[in-house]
């Protein structure tokens, strides 16, 4: 029979003989088997977990700190943003400010070149009727000259002035209505 077995077993591993040996080599090996499962897998099942659960935190915490930092460049680009609005505003005001202080400065310069035209022509205007007295005074001292001239005799000084202020005042109401008749004439 041993002859049999040998011939239908040529590897000799269901060798009666070394089955005890198999029995054994079993028996160490689940041993082995629970003992591993027993004191070593639990620290390395746990140590998975806990490196598992830091790997989530450390995912938590990046996304936290991704989502801090979208916020922080909004917020950011909202400063940004108003700081250019706040600029635009300054620099608009700016403008206005200018444009106000130019319109001011023209209105000084219109109000002082209006002062000065009216002193210019008050001016002109004293010096004109200072001028005409003047002319008067001389006209009425030559026509007195002349009238004594030919009549040679002596004329009442008052009397001969007033009666040229009076032919003076006439000749200038005539070229005051001439000019307003022209005036009125071509407008």
């Amino acid at each position: 029979m041993a002859l049999l077995i040998a011939e239908l077993d040529p590897t000799g591993i269901f060798d009666l003989g070394n089955t005890s040996l198999i029995f054994w080599e079993v028996i160490t090996f689940l041993i082995l088997l629970f003992l591993l499962i027993r004191y070593v897998y639990p620290p390395i099942r746990n140590q998975i977990r806990e490196r598992q659960a830091q790997i989530e935190r450390s995912i938590d915490e990046a996304e936290k700190t991704r989502a801090e930092a979208r916020e922080l460049l909004a917020e950011y680009r909202r400063q940004i943003e108003e700081a250019r609005g706040e600029g635009r505003r300054i620099l608009e005001d700016a403008r206005k400010q200018a444009e106000a202080q130019r319109e001011r400065t023209k209105k000084e310069a219109r109000e002082e070149g209006d002062r000065i035209i009216q002193r210019a022509r008050e001016e002109i205007d004293r010096e004109r009727e200072a001028a005409v007295r003047e002319v008067r005074r001389e006209v009425a001292d030559m026509v007195i000259q002349a009238s004594e001239q030919v009549i040679g005799r002596s004329i009442d000084r008052d009397e001969h002035e007033r009666l040229i202020s009076q032919a003076l005042d006439d000749l200038e109401a005539e070229v005051a209505g001439a000019t307003a008749g022209d005036g009125s004439e071509t407008a």
